[in-house]
């Protein structure tokens, strides 16, 4: 290339020499900006078909020549070569590619009016709701949030405040269960106590007749519990029967008196 520019350069500084010489009647300066052509004027076919040769020397990728367009950045089919080469969709993603490099003319990758009327009837399926219809149920949605989260926020304050109680309805179930379990272990070794007092002398806990004295007195023991606890039922039961006699009275009691004070007034009325 080096070596075209200066051949270019002689031959416009011969050519304008031989006009000054042999006429003087030319416009030398016309002559001058008419001279100003671009380097490939001047280059032969032969070094033409020797650049070719030269640039195809340089490709060492051994690549097709619609990689190495890939590589290079170019446009790998100026010329359609498949069914789906010719179609709007990849004439615009060429466009999209390699820009005017790539020969397509800018005004087919606007949409035509097909499309406009096919992606308006998208948006109107998709987003059916106007843009302050939207914002309307994004706020009652947002509204509905902080509602629940005030709810809930509620809710815990209040479990928060019975948490104490709880925790000592928890310690008092616990301790009741310890006591149960202390009361039914000394009642076990009461027993024991007094299955060895029955034999008058220390008894294996092992032998059988050990063993029928201890369930015998067991028994006996649920028995007086059972009995116990039957009393206890009746006193109950007792007692609130006996409150509810009360209240009875004590309204029938009210109910005469007022029949009484309803009988005086009237009485007073007709008098």
């Amino acid at each position: 290339m080096i070596g075209n520019k200066i051949l270019n350069t002689f031959l416009k500084q011969q050519r304008i020499s031989v006009i000054r010489k042999f006429s003087s009647q030319i416009n030398i300066e016309k002559l001058e900006e008419e001279s100003n052509l671009s380097p490939s004027d001047f280059i032969s076919d032969e070094a033409k078909a020797r650049d070719a040769i030269i640039e195809q020397k340089r490709n060492k990728s051994r690549l097709r020549e619609q990689g190495r367009s890939i590589l290079m950045n170019k446009n790998p089919y100026p010329e359609p070569c498949a069914s789906h080469h010719g179609t709007l969709k990849y004439i615009r993603r060429t466009y999209g590619c390699y820009g005017e490099a790539s020969g397509v003319n800018p005004s087919l990758c606007w949409p035509v009016k097909e499309e406009l009327d096919s992606s308006k009837e998208y948006e109107r399926l998709k987003h059916p709701y106007t843009i302050p219809e939207m914002i309307a149920e994004a706020a009652k949605l947002k509204k509905e949030k902080e509602e629940r989260t005030a709810m809930r926020q509620e809710e815990i304050v209040k479990r928060m405040q019975k948490l104490e109680g709880w925790k000592q309805d928890l310690f008092n179930r616990i301790a009741k269960k310890e006591a149960e379990a202390r009361s039914v272990k000394e009642r076990k070794e009461r027993l024991v106590e007094e299955v060895k007092r029955h034999f008058g002398y220390s008894v294996d806990p092992k032998d059988e007749r050990f063993k029928e004295m201890l369930e015998k007195k067991e028994k006996e023991q649920r028995k007086a519990l059972k009995e116990e606890r039957r009393k206890q039922k009746e006193a109950k039961l007792m007692d609130k029967v006996s409150k509810k006699g009360n209240h009875e009275n004590q309204d029938n009691e009210k109910e005469s008196d007022d029949k009484e004070e309803s009988s005086k007034n009237k009485n007073i009325k007709e008098e």
